[in-house]
């Protein structure tokens, strides 16, 4: 069978405009794609949304947690890494991040990629490291190291 790229329905699964898919995951955003396209491009094993995590709120609510890119095999500071990728300071995907940092932070590595303007209003509990988008290539140089 020839699969083609281009093809919407291979490449997202019917399921609407999409950005691709790797390793089976669809990809959320244009900017996980271009994550993905340069970790690949750098041979930096790595996995979409591998597996889920419960996470609490301070108020008692549970919600769920699965992170946008995991790292096989790399790690900073003896914890595995994360990169999540937002184009909103007001993201709802950023309260679960800050959750998950409070209860796995001693296991993760949280690298956080957005335009300059939205990390600007990021708060700091969201994230151990920073990147912008327009340094995504400085990013995966150093970590495929």
């Amino acid at each position: 069978m020839n699969l083609d790229d281009d093809d919407v329905l291979m490449a997202t699964g019917g399921g609407g405009g999409g950005f691709g898919r790797c390793g089976g995951r669809l990809l959320s955003s244009k900017l996980e794609q271009h994550l993905c396209h340069r970790l690949g491009f750098a041979g930096v094993v790595h996995s979409h949304s591998p597996r889920h995590y419960e996470v609490r709120y301070p108020e008692g609510l549970v919600a769920a947690y699965a992170p946008m890119i995991v790292l096989r095999g790399r790690g900073r500071e003896g914890k595995s890494v994360v990169i999540e990728a937002v184009d909103d300071a007001q993201a709802t995907i950023l309260r679960k991040i800050v959750a998950f940092r409070d209860q796995y932070g001693q296991e993760f590595y949280v690298i956080l990629v957005a335009a300059d303007e939205v990390l600007d209003e990021v708060p700091l509990a969201a994230f151990d490291e920073s990147c912008s988008a327009t340094n995504v290539n400085t990013l995966i140089a150093r970590l495929a190291e």
